[in-house]
């Protein structure tokens, strides 16, 4: 039997695993089965070739996608003298890893996130501060100008001349 790739697999990666039997006669039946014992029938091409001496090499190829852990079985069988070759792979897959460039990568986009936030928040705040000063200016100024309406937080002149000291100001 031989698998392909044969390293660094991880769950979740195809992989072909291939089951050869040479020089038998008659033909070959195979069998593909996982580690349950259930038949695997999809993904699976059979090819039997007869050489010079009338004898059969058989090729099955099982394309699969891994699990975590996985068993796959092989079973050639002779039909007519009942004779059976077995062969089996065992994958253990190491758990899908974060690969540590792209931790880097999130680390980074996340602080500039981050900092573009604070500019934004920052910008917003001095537009806003420099509105509220403008609006503050405006009204102050409107105060200065003619003799508009008075409030009692503004004082009424008076103007002290000899023509007004018999008068009573109501």
């Amino acid at each position: 039997m031989t698998l392909e790739p044969n390293k660094d697999l991880r769950p979740g990666d195809t992989v072909t695993i291939t089951c050869s039997s040479y020089r038998g006669y008659p033909e070959a039946e195979v069998f593909w089965q996982d580690g349950q014992g259930a038949p695997l029938t999809g993904n699976v091409t059979t090819s039997q070739m007869a050489n010079e001496q009338g004898l059969f090499d058989v090729h099955s190829v099982l394309r699969v996608v891994l699990g975590a852990n996985g068993t796959y079985s092989c079973l050639v069988r002779n039909p007519v003298l009942q004779q059976d070759a077995h062969g089996s792979v065992t994958i253990t897959g190491q758990p899908m890893t974060f690969p540590p460039e792209a931790l880097w990568v999130t680390v980074g986009l996340s602080v500039c996130l981050v900092a573009l936030l604070v500019a934004l928040a920052f910008v917003c705040w001095r537009k806003i501060k420099q509105s509220c000063e403008e609006e503050n200016a405006g009204a102050e100024d409107q105060d200065g100008e003619g003799e508009g309406s008075k409030t009692a937080l503004q004082p009424l002149k008076h103007s002290d001349s000899k023509e007004d000291d018999g008068q009573e100001l109501a």
